[in-house]
């Protein structure tokens, strides 16, 4: 055994903090530990962008000599920095636990627009150095003035308000060095706004291939279920032929019931609108093939979804950069039912955005203290652009889950439902006697009588009513993939004897887009 082991690390706040970890997990095991502190090129060039640095691994190289010429005997690196081909002579031996591997979109106070999305106003100064998160960005708001940005995570908080409005970190960064976010409005870019960075919020531990007595101490700091996910996400970059400062993201995630999770989006360069896609799967074998295959594909399909689709749509761009036929055509007409005051509530909430719009465009006059909650993402923003602000916000396709966890934190509320006239009032049924509910009803929807639609392989339907509509002149075997928002929309595609169809992770647009391929 090694009378000392001798840990290599970057100089950094965070890269210390890294190399501390490790070494006091090995101290726990027994063994005497010490660091040497190792600077990169990465360290050298703090006022260039990623993209411009020449070579991959710019992080890691020097660190990789160390190791190679015998000064350390093992290197800890963010696993997302490490190059996927190993140098020649090296290996890694193990990885950490996985902290929080999202972005997080750090906010000035003055520069904060709730209801915008991403809650920042128009034409905000963001800073951030990664294609990736530049790319991602773009696709949601292209007025976004992006900025390149280097340093620690401390010198770049200390740039918004001065050089920046807002700058981009990784939770995990911000996590382990305990960071006071305080003053500052955060959005946690999760994967469904933004696929982070392969390996994300893991740490590698690097050594040589031969050490088989190193191989034997990092069984202290191995956990083999992050490795197999962190592996799968670096085999998609590396089939992508993809770097650490290249606009791609791969995230994986281990779910009991769905199985495999993986997000995943291709970029050509940062000013270029991404690809995304979303796969579920119960094993990982050959997925990587075909992740890779989706998101480089250049065939050509016709999409129908039964929604009007504003010029600005995410849904509809990422379409047009996939070069898909869009046709946009709601199957209902819809009309305001007017209505003259509504009744003493604690809560108002909305289960789509239609309701929101006929709701509030009536200018009802509502008592101050009353709180607003929403099903979905979408419904959220669309309370936003209201100036209000939503209190409660479900997540994911299945509605009868958020209404279950708003039921359990609002045991006894008032709640006033807006809603459409013939209603299904599915969390109203799910909240039962938890709450005491009052309808009311905002507008009426009815099928239209007449429409034509042209032949698509692509079918998504945003509601039950346009399922219903849509069979009475339509058969969906004619489908190559049918796509449903949310579960009633499911439901009522099955009373019409479709069984095979797909559910966006989440009722929005980004997810229906990461689903239609």
């Amino acid at each position: 055994m090694k009378s000392k082991i001798i840990i290599g690390t970057r100089g950094s706040e965070l890269a210390l903090w890294q190399a501390h970890y490790a070494q006091n997990q090995l101290i726990k095991a027994g063994l005497e530990v010490g660091i040497k502190v190792i600077h990169t090129k990465g360290d050298n060039f703090q006022n260039l962008s990623f993209n411009k640095i020449e070579g991959k691994g710019f992080f890691t190289k020097e660190l990789e000599h160390a190791l190679l010429n015998g000064e350390i005997d093992m290197a800890v690196h963010s696993f997302k920095d490490l190059p996927t081909q190993s140098e020649p002579g090296l290996c890694v031996g193990a990885c950490s636990y996985r902290e929080n591997p999202f972005d997080v979109l750090i906010i000035h106070p003055d520069a904060v627009d709730m209801s915008k999305p991403l809650n920042l106003k128009t034409n905000a100064t963001v800073g951030t150095s990664a294609s990736r998160r530049k790319a991602q960005l773009h696709a949601i708001r292209k007025d976004l003035q992006l900025k390149d940005i280097r340093g620690n995570v401390k010198t770049r908080l200390e740039k918004i308000g001065n050089e920046v409005e807002a700058v981009v970190l990784a939770a995990a960064g911000l996590n382990r060095l305990n960071i006071d976010l305080k003053g500052f409005h955060r959005v946690i870019l999760t994967q469904t706004l933004s696929v982070p960075a392969a390996a994300q919020g893991v740490l590698a531990y690097q050594i040589r291939d031969n050490d088989q007595e190193m191989k034997k101490v990092l069984r202290h700091l191995h956990h083999p279920d992050v490795e197999m996910l962190v592996n799968f996400e670096r085999s998609v970059l590396n089939a992508l032929g993809g770097g650490c400062q290249q606009p791609i993201g791969v995230y994986a995630t281990q779910n009991n019931e769905q199985g495999m999770q993986i997000w995943a989006c291709f970029a050509e360069n940062e000013f270029d609108f991404p690809i995304r896609v979303f796969f579920q799967s119960k094993t990982l074998d050959g997925l990587s093939e075909q992740i890779t295959n989706r998101l480089k594909s250049s065939s050509k399909k016709s999409v129908f979804i039964s929604r009007h689709l504003t010029s600005d749509s995410f849904f509809l761009k990422a379409m047009n950069r996939r070069n898909y036929t869009v046709h946009a055509q709601s199957l209902i007409y819809l009309t305001p039912l007017p209505f003259s005051e509504i009744p003493i509530v604690d809560w108002i909430f909305f289960s789509s955005p239609n309701a929101v719009k006929f709701f509030f465009d009536q200018n009802p006059e509502i008592n101050p203290k009353v709180r607003f909650a929403a099903i979905g993402r979408t419904t959220a923003q669309t309370i936003r652009q209201y100036h209000r602000v939503c209190s409660f916000e479900g997540e994911g396709s299945d509605i009868t889950a958020s209404a279950r966890l708003f039921g359990d934190l609002n045991k006894g509320s008032k709640v006033l439902f807006p809603c459409a006239e013939n209603s299904l009032e599915t969390v109203q049924k799910v909240l039962g006697q938890s709450v005491t509910a009052h309808n009311l009803a905002v507008y009426r929807n009815k099928e239209l009588e007449e429409f034509e639609l042209p032949s698509c392989q692509i079918l998504i339907f945003t509601s039950p009513l346009n399922v219903k509509s849509y069979s009475k002149k339509y058969l969906f075997e004619n489908a190559e993939k049918i796509i449903a928002i949310g579960k009633t929309t499911g439901a009522e595609l099955e009373k019409f004897g479709c069984k095979s169809y797909v559910l966006p992770f989440l009722p929005d647009e980004i997810s229906l887009a990461d689903v239609c391929w």
